[in-house]
C-alpha cells in the first residue's frame, strides 16, 4: 500500500488585530478565529474503488469514476485522509485549491507489484503460479501486477531440491530452496542437504545399495537405481507436490542403468535384456533393437549423446555403436573390422570429424573415421602402438584425444586437404613430465604417475587442466596446504556391476567425477599412518576429514556418493557413514 499527498496552489491568509500607539503598555488581544465554511470535491480515477475518505467529519466509500461534493464548516482547513488501501494498490492523491475556501482531491490507484525474493543462493530455475500468470524465479528478485491476487504454487522445482514459500503480505513473498543429493547410510535412504540435515525418503531393511552415479532429475522427479541380492535392481523415482516431497513409485522394469539424452531419459535392462525409453508416463522398449545383437557395454556417454557397444549375435567379429543421439535412437554404426577389442572411451568429435577407439588384434589402439562410407570404413582408421593410457577431453566446443606412451603425452592429430586439424595446448610442459598415467573426464585433464606398494598400486597426482586453467604439482600442493604427494586411487570409480555381457576395456585408469578427484595427503608409512581427505578440482579444493587412515583410502573405503552443483557427498564404507560439504 502506497498513498502520497501532493498540495497545490494553497493560499496562505491572517487575521490581524487592531493597533495602537507603541507609547501604551496594554498587550494586544489574540485574534478571535472566525468559523468559515469550506468545499472539498473529491475525483476519484476510474480505478478507485472501495476506499474511505474521512474529512472534517464528513466520511464516504469512494466508488470509481463518481464525484463526490463535501462542505464543512470550522476554523481553519482539515486535511483529507483517504484509508482502506490494499496493499494490492498503490494511490496517489493530489490537493488543490482555487480559493482559501474551496478545496479539489484527485485520486489515482493503479495495481502495485508483488515481489517474489529468493532468499538462498540460485541453482535451478522454479517456476510459481501466482493468480492465473506461471513465473519463473530465476533471479534474486521477481515481479508480478498483483491486480489478480491469488494463492502461490510452485510448478517446477527445476532440479534436485525442495523450497518453500512464506508469505509476508499480500505483495511480498519470500521463497527458501534447498538442494539435496539421495543418499543411503544406516539400511535408510535419505534426502541430503548442506551440512548434516537430512530428510528420511524411505526405510531400506533388504539393504539395498544405492547406485550413486544413476541418480537423476528428470521430468520433475528423482530418478535412482537400487541393488540387493533380494531383489536385484530397482528402479525408482520421487515426485514432489509444491516443492516438497511426494510420492515414490517403484517400476517394473530392473535396469542396472539410465541416462538422458536430449529431452528423453532411457533405461537398460540385463535381465530381460531390452533397452526402454520413458514416454507419455510410462516406459517403452526400443522395439527390434537389441534382437540381432548382444549389448557388450552399459551407457557410454559424451554429453548428451549416449552409445552402446554391440556385437552381431551371428558374427561376433562384427561391431558397432547403437547411437542416441538428443534424444533420438539412430540405431547401429558398424566399426572397422581392424577393431577386435571395444574401449570405454565414446565417440568424439574432433574438427567436425566422428571418431571411435578400440583395440587391435595385437593391442594397438585404433581410431576409426566414423564418417567414412561403411564400404571404407575398415581401412579409415589410425593406429598407436605402445599405448599406456588415453584419455578425450574438451574445450570450447571440440574434443581431443590425448595418448601416453614411453615418449610422453602425445595429442591425436590429422591433415584434411593438407590443413592440420586443431591444437589443444601447448603439451610440451605436460609431455616434459612423462607421466605414467593421463585420465580425468571430458571437462578435466589429469596426469601422473603410478606407485607400487605391497598392498596396491596407487596413482600421483601431478598435472591438473580445466579449460584454460593449469595447475601443476607444486601449485596443488599449495592449494591442500602440503608438501606430501597428492595420491589417488589406481581405477577411481567403484566397481559396480553396471551390465551382465560386459567386457569393455578401460583404458584411462585413473578418472574424475564431475571434475573432482578424491584425494589422500599424508603419512603411508604403514596402513595405521593417517593423513588427510579432499575433494579436489579446478576450481575447488575441499576437505572432507581429517585423520584417515592410509590403509583405508587405499584399500577404496571412500568414494563419491553424489555431486551436485551445491554440495557434494563422501560415503565411507568401513563407518557407513557420508560426509556433506558444501561447494562454494
Amino acid at each position: 500500500m502506497q498513498i502520497k499527498l501532493l498540495l497545490a496552489s494553497l493560499s496562505a491568509f491572517a487575521i490581524s488585530g487592531c493597533g495602537g500607539s507603541s507609547s501604551e503598555s496594554n498587550e494586544p488581544a489574540a485574534p478571535i478565529s472566525a468559523e468559515q465554511t469550506y468545499t472539498l470535491k473529491v475525483m476519484p480515477s476510474d480505478s478507485v474503488a472501495g476506499l474511505e475518505l474521512s474529512w472534517m467529519n464528513n466520511t464516504a466509500t469512494l466508488v470509481a469514476g463518481n464525484e463526490l461534493d463535501f462542505t464543512a464548516k470550522g476554523t481553519s482547513f482539515v486535511q483529507p485522509v483517504v484509508s482502506n488501501i490494499p496493499d494490492t494498490m498503490n494511490c496517489d492523491s493530489t490537493l488543490s485549491n482555487t480559493t482559501s475556501l474551496d478545496y479539489t482531491l484527485s485520486i489515482e490507484c493503479a495495481a502495485a507489484a508483488v515481489t517474489f525474493e529468493l532468499t538462498t543462493p540460485y541453482l535451478y530455475p522454479i517456476i510459481i503460479r501466482y493468480a492465473q500468470s506461471e513465473l519463473i524465479v530465476d533471479k534474486r528478485t521477481v515481479s508480478t501486477d498483483a491486480s489478480m491476487a491469488g494463492e502461490v504454487e510452485i510448478m517446477q522445482l527445476g532440479g534436485p531440491q525442495i523450497c518453500d514459500v512464506e508469505k509476508l503480505s499480500n505483495v511480498k513473498y519470500e521463497i527458501a530452496c534447498h538442494p539435496y543429493i539421495t543418499v543411503s547410510e544406516n539400511e535408510k535412504v535419505y534426502l541430503h542437504f548442506g551440512g548434516q540435515d537430512k530428510q528420511l525418503l524411505f526405510d531400506n531393511p533388504n539393504k539395498e545399495r544405492l547406485l550413486a552415479s544413476e541418480n537423476m532429475w528428470f521430468e520433475e522427479k528423482v530418478w535412482f537405481i537400487t541393488q540387493s541380492d533380494a531383489s536385484g535392481f530397482r528402479l525408482q523415482s520421487v515426485s514432489f507436490d509444491n516443492g516438497q516431497l511426494g510420492d515414490r513409485v517403484v517400476y517394473d522394469i530392473t535396469p542396472s542403468s539410465i541416462a538422458r539424452s536430449g529431452d528423453t531419459l532411457f533405461a537398460l535392462s540385463s535381465s530381460p535384456i531390452g533397452l526402454y525409453r520413458w514416454k507419455s508416463g510410462a516406459w517403452q522398449m526400443v522395439s527390434n533393437l537389441l534382437e540381432e545383437i548382444s549389448l557388450q557395454s552399459g551407457f557410454v556417454t559424451n554429453n548428451s549423446n549416449l552409445y552402446l557397444a554391440a556385437e552381431d549375435n551371428d558374427d561376433p567379429a562384427s561391431k558397432s555403436y547403437i547411437q542416441i543421439i538428443n534424444g533420438q535412437v539412430r540405431g547401429e554404426k558398424a566399426i572397422s573390422n581392424q577393431i577386435s577389442q571395444f574401449s570405454h572411451a565414446p565417440l568424439f568429435d574432433y574438427d567436425d570429424v566422428t571418431f571411435s577407439i578400440g583395440f587391435g588384434r595385437d593391442d594397438q589402439l585404433i581410431i576409426n573415421v566414423m564418417d567414412s562410407l561403411s564400404s571404407a570404413r575398415d581401412d579409415a582408421i589410425f593406429s598407436f602402438v605402445n599405448v599406456k593410457n588415453a584419455t578425450i577431453w574438451q574445450n570450447k566446443n571440440n574434443q581431443f584425444l590425448f595418448t601416453n606412451n614411453d615418449s610422453g603425452v602425445e595429442q591425436f592429430e590429422f591433415s584434411r586437404n593438407d590443413v592440420q586439424s586443431t591444437i589443444a595446448f601447448d603439451i610440451n610442459p605436460l609431455t616434459q613430465l612423462l607421466p605414467d598415467w593421463i585420465g580425468g573426464d571430458l571437462d578435466t585433464l589429469l596426469a601422473g604417475d603410478f606407485v607400487d606398494t605391497e598392498s596396491a598400486e596407487h596413482g600421483v597426482l601431478k598435472y591438473l587442466r580445466h579449460g584454460d586453467s593449469e595447475f601443476f604439482e607444486a601449485q596443488l600442493q599449495t592449494r591442500l596446504n602440503t608438501t606430501y604427494p597428492i595420491r589417488v586411487y589406481n581405477e577411481t570409480w567403484r566397481e559396480v556391476s553396471r551390465f551382465a555381457n560386459s567386457n569393455t576395456t578401460k583404458i584411462t585408469p585413473i578418472v574424475s567425477e564431475q571434475g573432482f578427484i578424491l584425494v589422500y595427503v599424508g603419512a603411508t608409512a604403514s596402513p595405521q599412518s593417517q593423513g588427510q581427505l579432499w575433494a579436489l578440482s579446478a576450481g575447488h579444493a575441499l576437505l572432507i576429514k581429517e585423520q584417515v587412515l592410509w590403509g583405508q583410502y587405499l584399500s577404496k573405503n571412500y568414494h563419491f556418493e553424489a555431486i551436485s552443483q551445491s554440495h557434494l557427498v563422501v560415503f565411507s564404507k568401513e563407518g557407513n557413514e557420508a560426509f556433506t560439504v558444501a561447494i562454494d
